[in-house]
């Protein structure tokens, strides 16, 4: 008898850890913000794990390999909808996610700020229905799994994993959702593909897996019976607006600003490329080892049969570990649409008021779905229901009201209304697969009739906001001109060229000598085989050899003739590196030898021109080489076997991340570097202006001043005026010697922000007192200014650095006070331990601008460079110290800057301390 079993105790650990790390992640919440966004404060990287761990759960995984198991491959034309969907979701929606949506928390907020607060009201309805259906689905898929993996009685499976989901995502909210899909996601990501490799091994290699496409019936698509069905079902995946979920509405929500959004999208596209090839290998490769089994219970039964102990364990933890990562996030939204959008909150006064009622709707939401999952109430018709109206009801109105066309009221109800009867008439019809697209085209349809009724047409915003005061209306002739515009016209292709090259540049000598001897004398790799069609190969060599002789003699070309260099650049490296290398490839039957010099061709052309010129010449080349040889060579294309075409797409694919991911490195430090000369370039016209005014008037002062002194010189009168002309230009001559100090401080802060060091001849141990003191001495000359100041420090401390520079720090701080909160801000400033604090009383910091302060040319205002206090952080890191800021809208902002300790200081006996209080 087996007392111990490791595989349920690894799952237990699991289990045990993903509560303990929620509840801890979930403490010390203080508002309902935090509790469903967590204030913006998590990175790019976290954010595109919680956003993979909520759309990879078990519909995408157990469901995707139960499809691919009964229908075969043709279900690829569904699964690959949502990468469709979320690479023009990065491209087209992302940028738009911008300030208009601070401080919404779900994705009926939005519903509200386009179309209102009933519309606000119904959609929070809608998506808490959807989203309570879907949490109870997942539910009743961890029973299943607890049950058929674990021996674990159906009821006990659900009551343990909903109690664990529930526990945790009532408690800490979004916080604890995100943190433990930190842990989720490595299971996920860990297990999947070994489970996908096992099955892969046990039918006999991808070659196995893969055999017989032209045979088998599972390996059919477009003669296969379901084509147009799972046709039409990845068209819905298409659509942009099927990822307009409440559960990823949210996830976009927390980020930071839309370049964190469009970045964790296109992270999303590309790793579900590789989460769709390892599901469609393990639904083929169970086809093969259990071609009777039940199809929803095939991964357990994989793991069951396969996996040694402990692997075992890890693999049924990954597996609860997608269906927890989509459960809790259902829950988190359900929550806060039922809380925050629908049940009014005017009795709730104070924030943790609302945090609770938050916290016990969560609650409420949790153990309904656990009821509806106790009960194994078969579902999947109001699953279908909600899920259809939910893409529809949020993500029609979404997508037009985000991109900035103008919305009305009546457009989201219309749509609304044709989406549900939509859907009911082709569920009672049983349309199958038919239900999404068919209730999306009618609830577009919905959407526009009011628009057109008002002979509006659709209306695009011009500002970034929904007010309908500036607008343009998309007409046929504009439509087609903008379509126009996007042909691949040659005055588009030379325009498109040209912005390339410029932004980019062009390596153009080292390829073009590369190329010639690569070209004209050998290839990467002699091959002593002579190919076929041996004179149009020598003629392509040739080609590509005087192609690049032409790179060499750029300099040497007539003026006429060198605006369309860009061009010819393009058209040389796509002649030289896809089109040539994929016509030899070919011809050579796919050898070794032009395996790797298609490797090597394809990392060159990554490492030469930016991503999407990459793609561009890439595929355009790989397509002219194939026509090329077909109609040119007429040969029938060589058959290779499975093992040289799955390693030709494995070489390719790896070569082209490699070259975007890593020599891309390139694109991103030329367009930082331009950037930051752009902002620059900005700050210093900025900075410089003001003293370049001042002295201005200062010489227009002194002009004046002198020819008044002559006249009166001319004219012999005696009296003081001389003496009085005299004086005011002494004055005048400290006023522009005042002003070119201060434009001399502001271009040395500019030049040393822009080299991000700090150069200083001044360095020594100083006493804090000394540099505070002669910052208030310069503010002093404004006694208003000094009244409302109060500097408390009873234990004054050295700190080493430059006096200079620290000046400057703190004159940046109270310049910041007053510019911010105004003339009557009051100032205190005192020291704990070795630690300064500066504290006003002005209009604060927006929480999600916090963050971001420090960093160089981050500003929010237009009369603002962002320089200032990533100089002051400069300057305290160099001195081996930090300055942090805490700040509450409309009640203070306070900077604590930290020195470090000096060794062996001695403090003087008598401590320095001054006590400047506002009378």
């Amino acid at each position: 008898m087996q007392y111990f079993d490791i595989d349920k105790t690894i799952v237990l650990i699991f289990l045990m850890a993903t509560l303990v790390i929620g509840i801890i992640a979930g403490k010390d919440l203080k508002n309902i913000r935090e509790y469903a966004i967590a204030n913006k404060s998590f990175g790019t990287p976290v954010l595109l794990i919680t956003l993979l761990a909520t759309m990879v759960g078990g519909g995408s995984t157990t469901g995707d390999v139960a499809q691919i198991f009964e229908d075969g491959i043709v279900y690829l034309l569904a699964m690959i909808g949502p990468i469709i969907s979320a690479l023009i979701m990065a491209y087209y929606i992302a940028p738009r996610f911008d300030g208009r949506f601070d401080g919404m928390i779900s994705a009926s907020d939005l519903i509200k700020y386009f179309y209102g607060v009933k519309a606000e009201k119904f959609s929070g309805i809608a998506g808490f229905i959807a989203c309570t259906t879907l949490l109870a689905m997942q539910l009743i898929a961890l029973g299943h799994l607890a049950a058929n993996i674990l021996n674990i009685n159906y009821t006990y499976g659900v009551l343990i994993t909903s109690g664990l989901i529930i526990a945790y995502s009532t408690f800490g909210g979004i916080k604890s959702i995100t943190v433990t899909a930190i842990l989720q996601f490595a299971m996920l990501i860990i297990m999947v593909p070994i489970i996908a490799n096992v099955a892969t091994n046990q039918v006999g290699g991808l070659g196995k897996v893969f055999s017989g496409i032209e045979t088998e019936p599972h390996m059919q698509i477009i003669n296969h019976p379901k084509f147009y069905e799972y046709l039409l079902l990845g068209l819905f995946f298409s659509l942009p607006f099927s990822l307009f979920f409440p559960s990823i509405i949210q996830r976009y929500l927390m980020a930071q600003n839309n370049k964190q959004v469009a970045h964790i999208t296109y992270a999303y596209a590309v790793l579900q490329i590789a989460m769709v090839f390892m599901v469609t290998c393990i639904g083929l490769s169970t086809l093969k080892l259990y071609p009777n089994a039940e199809p929803r219970v095939l991964i357990p039964t994989l793991i069951n049969d396969y996996l040694p102990p402990l692997i075992k364990g890890l693999a049924i933890s990954g597996m609860i570990a997608v269906l927890m990562s989509t459960a809790d996030s259902f829950l988190n939204s359900a929550g806060i649409l039922i809380a925050h959008n629908v049940m009014p909150q005017k009795a709730l006064k104070t924030e943790l008021g609302k945090l609770n009622f938050m916290k016990l709707c969560t609650l409420t939401a949790g153990l309904l779905a656990m009821m509806i999952a106790l009960r194994n109430y078969n579902i999947i018709s109001i699953l279908t229901l909600s899920c259809s109206l939910i893409l529809t009801i949020f993500g029609i109105p979404l997508f037009f009201g985000i991109l900035g066309y103008r919305v009305l009221k009546s457009s989201f109800w219309l749509c609304s209304i044709c989406s549900i009867i939509a859907s009911t008439v082709a569920n009672s019809l049983n349309m199958g697969s038919a239900i999404p697209i068919f209730t999306a085209a009618l609830g577009f349809l919905g959407y526009i009739i009011p628009l057109f009724i008002l002979k509006q047409g659709l209306t695009k915003v011009l500002s970034n906001t929904a007010s309908p005061k500036q607008a343009s209306t998309v007409t046929y002739e504009k439509m087609i001109k903008m379509i126009v515009k996007h042909l691949p016209t040659p005055k588009n292709i030379y325009r498109y060229s040209k912005t390339k090259v410029e932004n980019f540049g062009a390596n153009h000598l080292m390829f073009g000598i590369f190329c010639c001897v690569n070209y004209i004398v050998p290839y990467f790799m002699w091959t002593h085989q002579k190919p076929l069609n041996y004179f149009v190969m020598l003629s392509l060599r040739l080609i590509a050899g005087l192609l690049c002789v032409g790179l060499l003699f750029k300099e040497y070309w007539p003026k006429r003739f060198k605006k369309y260099f860009p061009l010819y650049w393009h058209l040389t490296l796509m002649y030289c590196l896809p089109f040539v290398t994929t016509v030899m490839f070919i011809v050579m039957s796919a050898d070794v030898e032009w395996l790797i010099n298609l490797t090597l061709a394809i990392m060159l052309l990554a490492m030469l021109v930016d991503w999407t010129s990459f793609i561009i010449i890439f595929l355009t080349g790989v397509l002219l080489g194939y026509l090329f040889y077909g109609s040119v060579i007429g040969a029938p294309i060589p058959q290779v076997d499975f093992d040289t075409v799955y390693l030709s797409i494995y070489v390719c694919v790896f070569a082209t991340l490699i070259g975007l991911l890593f020599a891309r490195r390139k694109e991103i430090d030329t367009e930082e570097k331009l950037e930051v000369m752009r902002f620059f370039g900005g700050a210093m016209a900025h900075e410089v202006k003001t003293p370049l005014a001042a002295i201005d008037m200062c010489a227009q002062h002194i002009d004046l001043t002198l020819s008044r002194m002559i006249t009166t010189l001319e004219s012999g009168s005696s009296d003081n005026s001389v003496l009085k002309e005299c004086s005011e230009l002494k004055d005048l001559a400290l006023t522009l010697r005042k002003i070119s100090s201060q434009g001399i401080n502001t271009v040395g802060n500019l030049l040393m922000s822009l080299k991000s060091s700090v150069i200083a001849e001044d360095k020594n141990e100083y006493y804090l007192i000394d540099c505070i003191d002669r910052v208030l001495v310069e503010f002093g000359r404004d006694f208003a200014k000094l009244e409302n100041i109060e500097v408390n420090i009873p234990g004054n401390f050295k700190f080493y650095g430059s006096m200079h520079y620290m000046e400057q720090v703190f004159q940046n701080l109270f310049n910041n006070a007053y510019k911010y909160g105004g003339e009557a801000v009051n100032i205190k400033i005192w020291t704990e331990d070795n630690k300064l604090i500066f504290e006003d009383n002005g209009r604060g910091i927006p929480s999600q601008d916090l963050p971001y302060i420090f960093d160089r040319f981050y500003t929010k205002s237009k009369d603002g460079t962002g320089i200032g206090l990533a100089f002051c952080r400069m300057v305290m890191e160099d001195m081996e110290g930090d300055i942090s800021c805490e700040s509450e809208l409309n009640k203070y902002t306070q900077f604590t800057l930290e020195f470090p300790k000096l060794k062996n200081e001695e403090l003087k006996e008598e401590e320095k301390s001054i006590l400047v209080t506002a009378g």
